[in-house]
C-alpha cells in the first residue's frame, strides 16, 4: 500500500513539473508579444452633444478666441468649448454675465438676435433675443457639414507620460460620430508588428466629414479680423477647411446648405468690403465678387510664404498679417499692405517687420495691429508705402480688435480691453475686465 501511494505521489510530481515546464514555455513563447497603447476614440452623436449644450454661470476665460460685438455686447469663444457673453452697455464697467457651453465650438456669428456656431462638425443655431436665457433651435442643427480636427482634444484626456514603447491609433470610424475625447487601450500585440513601425499622430490620418436674392437681414454682429464666419445679406459665408460653405437664411433663420466653393488653400479667415470677400489663407489672400451673395465669383489672389494670415482692408488697399509660429509654417513675422485698386494686378507696396502679429484693424490712416505679447502696434500708413509704428501699447498678450470708432475691444489672454481712439494715434485704456468666475 506504501509503495502504491508512494508511486502515485511520484505520477503527481511529475505531472506537475511537466505543467510547469509547459508554463515556463508558454511564457517564452509570450516574449515575442508586447504591450501596445492604443489610443481609441470616444464617440458621440450630433444629438447627444445637444444634450450638453447649456446656459453656465460665468468661467474662467484663459485662451484667446474669436470674438464679436452685436448691440451693447461682447461674445467671445473659448476655443472647443464655447461662449462668454459680456454686458458692455457700460463700457467703463463690463460685466461677465454667462457662459454658452457648446462642444467643439471655435466660430460664431449673429444675425438678428439668432447665434449661430459650429459644433464640431455640426452648424448650430440659438435664439438669444432673451440674452439672459439663449435657446438652442435643435430643429436647426445642420449636421456633417465642418471638417474638424478629432486629435483636438487628445492633450486633455491621454497622459503620454504613461504611454509604452509601443503605441497606435485606432482608426477612425465617421459612421459612429463625432470624436469628442479619447481612452487608452493595454492590447498584446506581436512584437514584430510594432517593430520600427510606430504609429504617431503625425502619421495618422486626419479624419474629417464633409458633406433669387432676397433683401439683407437687419441687424448682425460685427466681428474681429480673425473670423470664419461672415453673414452677407441672406446667406452666411464660413470657412470649412479649404472651401467656403454657404448656408442660406431663411425669414425663420433656419440654416440650410446652400454651396461649397473649393478655394485650393487652407482658408483662415473672412474680411467683406462692399462687394469684395477677402479671404485670408495660409498662402495668399483671394479675392471674390459677392453682389451676387448667392454666387460667389473668384476674382483674384496674391500668394506669400506659408504662414497665419487675417486681412482687412479699406477702398485702396489690403493689410495682412503674416505670422510665423506654431502651425503657421514659417517663423517670419510681418505686415503687408497690397494695392487692390486694380483687383486683376494685386501688388503688395509695403512691408514692415512685427514680433507675432494677430487681429488688426483699420481706420483712415491708422491701422491698430494686435502684436501678441508685444501688445498692440499703432501705426501710421498715410503714405502706404512706407507704413510707421508709431505708438505701442504694452499689453501682456494682444489678440484681435473691433474698431467701432471712437472706441475699440481688444481680446487678450483672459482679459478684455476697451480703448479711446479719439486722438489717435494715440490710444487711451478706458476699461479692463478679466474673465474669472464670481468668488
Amino acid at each position: 500500500m506504501k509503495s502504491f501511494a508512494f508511486t502515485f505521489l511520484r505520477y503527481v510530481l511529475l505531472c506537475l513539473l511537466f505543467v510547469g515546464c509547459n508554463l515556463f514555455q508558454d511564457e517564452e513563447v509570450d516574449e515575442n508579444l508586447v504591450d501596445v497603447t492604443y489610443f481609441v476614440p470616444v464617440y458621440e452623436t450630433t444629438a447627444q452633444l445637444a444634450q450638453k449644450v447649456s446656459i453656465d454661470p460665468p468661467k474662467d476665460y484663459a485662451q484667446a478666441g474669436k470674438i464679436l460685438t452685436y448691440q451693447h455686447y461682447i461674445f467671445i469663444n473659448k476655443p472647443q468649448e464655447g461662449i462668454h457673453v459680456v454686458d458692455n452697455s457700460d463700457p467703463a464697467n463690463p460685466q461677465n454675465l454667462h457662459f454658452i457651453s457648446i462642444p467643439g465650438s471655435i466660430d460664431m456669428s449673429i444675425i438678428d438676435d439668432h447665434l449661430y456656431s459650429d459644433m464640431f462638425s455640426a452648424l448650430v443655431v440659438f435664439d438669444i433675443s432673451t440674452i439672459t436665457a439663449p435657446v438652442l433651435i435643435e430643429d436647426f442643427t445642420v449636421e456633417d457639414v465642418f471638417y474638424y480636427n478629432p486629435y483636438v482634444t487628445l492633450d486633455a484626456n491621454v497622459n503620454f507620460a504613461e504611454v509604452g514603447e509601443y503605441s497606435r491609433y485606432e482608426e477612425i470610424d465617421n459612421s459612429r460620430g463625432i470624436v469628442t475625447s479619447w481612452r487608452t487601450e493595454i492590447r498584446r500585440e506581436p512584437r514584430e508588428d510594432h517593430q520600427l513601425r510606430y504609429l504617431t499622430l503625425e502619421s495618422a490620418d486626419l479624419a474629417t466629414t464633409s458633406t433669387a436674392q432676397e433683401a439683407a437681414f437687419g441687424e448682425v454682429s460685427t466681428a474681429g479680423s480673425m473670423t470664419r464666419f461672415l453673414p452677407i445679406d441672406r446667406y452666411l459665408y464660413t470657412i470649412n477647411f479649404n472651401e467656403l460653405v454657404l448656408f442660406s437664411i431663411a425669414d425663420d433663420y433656419r440654416p440650410s446648405r446652400f454651396a461649397r466653393l473649393d478655394t485650393s488653400t487652407q482658408a483662415e479667415t473672412l474680411f467683406q468690403l462692399n462687394d469684395l470677400l477677402l479671404v485670408g489663407s495660409t498662402t495668399g489672400m483671394l479675392m471674390y465678387d459677392v453682389s451676387s451673395p448667392g454666387n460667389p465669383d473668384y476674382i483674384n489672389s496674391i500668394e506669400h510664404f506659408r504662414s497665419c494670415d487675417p486681412v482687412v482692408a479699406d477702398l485702396d488697399y489690403a493689410y495682412v498679417t503674416l505670422r510665423g509660429g506654431t502651425n503657421c509654417f514659417t517663423e517670419t513675422n510681418e505686415l503687408q499692405i497690397i494695392d487692390i485698386r486694380d483687383p486683376q494686378n494685386l501688388e503688395v507696396v509695403s512691408r514692415q517687420v512685427m514680433f507675432n502679429p494677430h487681429g488688426l484693424a483699420i481706420y483712415q490712416d491708422h491701422l491698430l495691429v494686435c502684436d501678441g505679447s508685444a501688445g498692440i502696434k499703432v501705426l501710421n500708413v498715410s503714405d502706404r508705402e512706407n507704413p510707421e509704428v508709431v505708438v505701442t501699447e504694452n499689453i501682456p498678450f494682444a489678440y484681435d480688435i473691433i474698431v467701432d470708432y471712437p472706441t475699440a475691444v481688444v481680446v487678450g489672454e483672459g482679459v478684455i480691453y476697451q480703448y479711446d481712439l479719439s486722438a489717435l494715434p494715440e490710444i487711451t485704456k478706458t476699461a479692463e475686465l478679466t474673465l474669472t468666475t464670481k468668488q
